[in-house]
């Protein structure tokens, strides 16, 4: 019995979830071998061994292959002959080349005009929004050339994929195979997408996948390399996720190599959130969860998968993506952190100071910078900013009901603006001006895991802290997306200083009238509401709000989020009264 078990580990050496490497038929023979022995062994009565013997098989082959076939997330890889196969650390698979495919499962079809299924090799950012995956993809926003048969490897010479037209791929390649939705109206366009990685020779054991972006394959990372003593163990809040939910989200590939706001029609239903605001919350969920007080081993199926993601996401910078996740709107924000991190846990230089802390005035305007949604939103108000918003230029959302400048006042502050890297112009300091409530309630788990971690100085941005601070005193409502998420922040953001807080202050105008605070105090708690209500004096009414409040609203509920400068107009009453009723 034990030589059985060593004939299996001798032919094709199978390894724990962080691992395997099988050649197909070898370990198809040795299974067959092994149960016509155990057929003898139950002929002889011998059922307690037999049962041991599965046992055994269960536990050290714990995939099922077909010979000449992969298959992962509902996509099947069919090859013309047995090839060495194995696993990565996060289970994606590799498989030695060249190698031949002869058929993808579901098969890249043309179905009612619209072309689905589709593959990729080495996808890259530098395509832009060009891809082979599906024809529908974008939607009402597709424009000629969007989709180019030649980018989808699944039907080679534009044929369908067989044995006579077979797709022959060389090492150091990555296919990305997708299945599309079934309806071309969705918001996003995928349903899932697998990934296969032709090597030249066998991973190592716990090998962390190379980005399916870019055309090296070089294998850089191991779980060896994995320094658990640099996360936390923190006690969970009331109403944390359970721990495998967690670990789906990060199970499959997030393809994210389209830049800006269409890569929500790429990103898999079922391999990660459409919108970036909800991305950017899951990152941060995972970020929060990998500090929480489980035991490593608990830890690492989610760890393994979360630092796939950074290693991915980094690689997309590296094939020329540093313009992909640029300010817009909720769409962009969140890549940073998993990258941060991967580098922080693996010890990688490049992805830890991806913020590059060793660059001076390291910003929007300096050659090497990579954007980041949340990174170029924030910062702190400057005499330019006050400028700007003074300026002929100023072209805030027109979506924003209230158009408010930045005062001399405000220099300092930390702030946020939809696309400020690129356009201070359209940036508002009205509160509710658009895209601050959606695009800001998802940073809190990423922010505050960078606090917990004490890596603030390599994130290299402190505006992104401050505002966040600022943020999460001052708003009334959607503070988070994840109700786990707001309450670590309210447990724990205060155990790391410091905190940003500022003790605003309400200065009133009022001409022809008074004005009547509700606490009257000479500086606010930030976040604080008070109550306006303006008094005519006689001879006069109120003829609404100006500066820092707009609206004819009165009595008002204001909140004090940073300093504010309110008028309140009134103009010379009418001499006669305004007639009722036609009389």
């Amino acid at each position: 019995m034990f030589f059985l078990v060593g004939l299996i580990r001798k032919r094709a050496p199978v390894h724990s979830k962080t691992g395997c490497c099988l050649e197909v038929k070898r370990i198809g023979d040795d299974m067959k071998n092994l149960l016509q022995s155990m057929v003898k062994m139950n002929r002889r009565g011998a059922s307690a061994i037999s049962a041991f013997c599965l046992l055994v098989i269960l536990l050290f082959c714990r995939f099922t292959y077909g010979r000449q076939q992969i298959a992962q997330f509902g996509i099947t890889w069919t090859f013309d002959k047995d090839y060495t196969v194995g696993q990565f650390a996060n289970g994606d698979y590799w498989v030695i080349g060249p190698v031949t495919i002869i058929k993808i499962d579901p098969t890249s079809v043309e179905l009612n005009g619209r072309m689905i299924n589709g593959s990729m090799i080495n996808p890259s950012p530098r395509l832009g929004q060009t891809q082979g995956y599906d024809s529908a993809m974008y939607g009402k926003f597709a424009r000629p050339g969007n989709y180019d048969p030649g980018l989808n490897v699944a039907r080679p010479n534009g044929r369908d994929l067989s044995e006579s037209n077979p797709l022959v791929l060389q090492p150091e390649c990555s296919l990305v195979s997708a299945i599309s939705t079934a309806r071309a109206e969705s918001s996003t366009i995928l349903q899932t997408a697998a990934i296969l990685t032709i090597l030249g020779s066998s991973a190592p054991e716990g090998s962390f996948r190379p980005p399916y972006c870019g055309a090296d394959k070089t294998i850089r990372f191991n779980i060896s390399q994995l320094d658990y003593s640099l996360l936390a163990g923190l006690k969970p809040v009331p109403g944390a996720p359970g721990l495998s939910t967690v670990e789906r989200t990060f199970e499959r590939p997030w393809l994210d190599h389209v830049p800006n706001w269409p890569n929500s029609y790429l990103h898999p239903v079922d391999n990660m959130p459409g919108f970036g605001r909800e991305l950017a919350t899951e990152i941060g969920v995972g970020a929060l969860m990998l500090n929480l007080n489980f035991e490593n081993a608990r830890k690492e199926t989610l760890l393994i998968r979360y630092l796939q993601l950074g290693i991915d996401l980094y690689g997309i910078i590296q094939d020329g993506g540093k313009d992909n996740w640029v300010n817009n709107g909720a769409h962009n924000s969140g890549r940073k952190w998993p990258i941060l991190f991967a580098g922080l846990m693996l010890n990688d230089p490049c992805m830890k100071n991806i913020g590059r802390p060793d660059i001076p005035d390291y910003g929007p305007l300096h050659p090497e910078y990579v954007h980041f949604g949340e990174d170029d939103q924030t910062f702190y108000v400057s005499q330019v900013d006050v400028d700007a918003t003074h300026s002929t230029q100023w072209n805030p959302d027109k979506r924003d009901p209230q158009r408010i400048p930045y005062e001399q006042e405000d220099i300092g502050l930390p702030e946020w603006g939809i696309v400020h890297a690129i356009s201070p112009y359209r940036s508002n300091k009205f509160w509710n001006t658009a895209y601050r409530r959606v695009s800001c309630p998802s940073w809190g788990g990423f922010v505050l895991a960078a606090h917990i971690m004490g890596v603030k100085d390599l994130w290299n941005h402190d505006a992104l802290f401050d505002f966040k601070d600022r943020y999460m005193q001052a708003a009334t409502d959607w503070r988070q997306m994840s109700r786990f998420v707001e309450a670590m922040w309210d447990t724990y953001r205060k155990d790391y200083d410091p905190v940003w807080t500022m003790s605003p202050t309400l200065n009133v105008v009022a001409v022809g009238g008074s004005v009547a605070k509700v606490p009257d105090k000479e500086a606010y708690t930030l976040g604080e509401r008070v109550r306006l209500r303006a008094v005519a004096d006689p001879g006069y009414e109120f003829a609404g709000w100006s500066g820092g409040l707009s609206g004819m609203e009165n009595p008002v509920a204001i909140v004090m989020h940073t300093k504010r400068t309110i008028t309140a107009n009134f103009t010379t009453a009418s001499k006669y009264p305004k007639s009722r009723g036609g009389k």
